[in-house]
């Protein structure tokens, strides 16, 4: 594992004071995340899927969604694979010991 530099170890910081000003658990923030994540790659377990139909499927909001997503396809976990309608359609993206994601 990479180590941090003084700057992410600031930014982690100043991270976790603001969850704590608002009463919010860096764990359970944490937990939360990837229960979401979870429900997310689940839906498009089943094959490509839009905005809407993961929604539904993961019982998120249309934002949450979309602000996993644009992660997922960030670190090449998802992808678009076509369009529905006015809706992309998007795919999770097979990561293996021998798959490399880059920046």
């Amino acid at each position: 594992m990479a180590k941090l530099t003084d700057t992410h170890k600031a930014a982690l910081k100043r991270f976790r004071d603001q969850r704590k000003e608002r009463g919010e658990d860096p764990a359970e923030y944490a937990r939360q995340f990837r229960r979401e994540r979870l429900a997310i790659e689940a839906a498009l377990k089943n094959g490509p899927a839009t905005v809407p139909d993961i929604t539904m499927a993961a019982g998120l909001s249309g934002k949450k969604v979309l602000w996993h997503l644009t992660g997922m396809r960030k670190y090449g976990l998802a992808r678009e694979v076509g369009q529905e309608g006015d809706y992309p359609r998007y795919e999770l993206v097979a990561v293996g010991k021998d798959t490399q994601v880059t920046n």
